[in-house]
């Protein structure tokens, strides 16, 4: 992998690894570089709109810091000067955070959320605040597709998602409930990686469901979402799920070689009959071509019923995170936010208690399949990104695996005839995310070989 060492190599191919590398060294100083993204994607921006917030003010006094920390000698961190765009339902302590809501407009955290203050203590220079719908539910942002200003970049980390895709920051976070880091990911043509839940606390993240949210991060490179979700990685007193989790070594384990050609196992899902054909034959065309590497297998319909779990869990809970918000402000929240709390105060406790009890069994369900094979491989979505900003698309493609918490990442493999990306969607063991990213690797290094192009 060139690294490109040089701060004159185009900004859009800086890697996050070779960004560091150059302020690390002195070749470039965080400010001047930051100076030079903040040109560009405040330029780009104009027709993209994937920030609600960018700063130019605060993005400079991040850089200076961390350009006199150097000066004195300080350690400057495995980030350092890298810009990390970051999805607006995580608190930041010196931007605004409004959850994509007019009903908390000027909201100004007090502190970060864990996830951006250990990216601000590995050196990262927290890029602005990119858009998604509503409370990640509502209406869409006015984000536009970087590959077709006419199509939706997908939500509900739309903003993330079109900011890495345009090469406005190398490098973005968002969050996923239902399939909100995946799906944008394959519209957008980026890599997006879930990595497995629990591993990354949520604190000072707006719930939309506390069982099922987790981080998630937008890059161009394996190397680089491996590197920024290690940072991320440990556990919180401020978040339970995290309890006991020790560093994950991401980053070397993703850049071995594996010990053998890695093995598939392509799951159609019970929604495969909904799929744009264009897609389902690059799928197909994909699946010949790896040949004797991947078993072809109809997924039960523990899909389906996982689907409806999901539902009910996350409009129960999100009814609650809402509950005080709205009995001061609900005149300002959009319809669409209104009618999935009343379903969610509509919820049955023993429905809502079902389907979480529910979750460990069918998780562990698929244990078994990952003795014989490295990844499941399935769409990322139904198709590439739909024409129109109204709708972010269907997560269907993505709520067994945001329900059972596997990690899951969405890599840009395959386009459709109009020449939009269509993601292909890997999904490891849970805990097995270094095995995963290892098998990402692999498959994006030897697709050409593998399918002949």
């Amino acid at each position: 992998m060139n690294h490109h060492n040089s701060p004159n190599a185009a900004l859009q191919e800086l890697t996050a690894r070779g960004i560091a590398e150059m302020i690390q060294s002195g070749a470039v100083s965080a400010e001047a570089l930051s100076t030079l993204f903040l040109d560009y994607a405040q330029a780009t921006d104009e027709s993209i709109h994937a920030f609600a917030y960018l700063d130019r003010g605060s993005i400079q006094m991040q850089a200076r810091l961390l350009d006199e920390g150097r000066a004195r000698g300080g350690d400057v961190g495995r980030l350092s000067g890298v810009p990390v765009a970051v999805k607006d339902v995580f608190d930041t302590f010196d931007m605004p955070t409004e959850y994509g809501s007019k009903s908390l407009a000027g909201r100004q955290p007090r502190w970060d959320a864990t996830a951006v203050k250990k990216l601000r203590e590995a050196g990262a220079v927290v890029f602005g605040k990119t858009k998604l719908p509503d409370f990640c539910l509502g209406q869409a942002a006015d984000t536009r597709n970087p590959h077709h200003l006419e199509h939706t970049p997908g939500g509900s980390s739309s903003g993330s998602a079109a900011a890495v895709a345009a090469g406005m920051v190398p490098v973005a976070i968002g969050s996923q409930t239902g399939g909100s880091v995946i799906r944008p990911a394959s519209f957008c043509g980026v890599i997006g990686f879930k990595p497995t839940r629990g591993l990354i606390s949520r604190a000072g993240m707006q719930p939309l469901s506390t069982t099922l949210d987790q981080v998630g991060v937008f890059g161009r490179n394996i190397e680089d979402v491996a590197l920024v979700t290690e940072v991320m990685i440990g556990a919180d007193d401020s978040d339970p799920t995290t309890k006991g989790i020790l560093p994950r070594h991401l980053l070397s384990t993703c850049q071995q070689e594996p010990p053998f050609a890695p093995k598939f196992v392509f799951m159609r899902t019970p929604f495969w009959d909904q799929m744009d054909s264009g897609a389902q034959e690059a799928f197909e065309a994909l699946i010949q071509a790896l040949g004797e590497h991947v078993v072809t297998i109809d997924l039960p319909d523990v899909a389906k019923v996982a689907v409806e779990r999901l539902n009910t869990i996350v409009q129960a809970e999100f009814a609650n995170a809402l509950q005080e918000h709205l009995t001061h402000s609900s005149e300002e929240v959009s319809d669409r936010v209104l009618a999935i709390v009343k379903r969610g105060r509509e919820t049955k406790a023993i429905d809502y208690l079902k389907a979480k009890d529910a979750i460990e069994s069918t998780a562990s369900g698929f244990d078994e399949f990952f003795e014989r094979f490295d990844a499941i491989l399935t769409p990322a979505a139904l198709g590439p990104a739909l024409k129109g900003l109204d709708s972010t698309g269907d997560p269907i493609m993505n709520a067994l695996w945001s329900y059972t918490g596997m990690p899951a990442i969405s890599l840009p493999l395959l386009q459709s005839d109009e020449g939009l990306p269509i993601g292909v969607q890997l999904v490891g063991a849970r805990h097995d995310d270094g095995r995963l990213l290892r098998t990402s690797r692999w498959l994006l290094k030897n697709f050409d070989e593998i399918t002949g192009d």
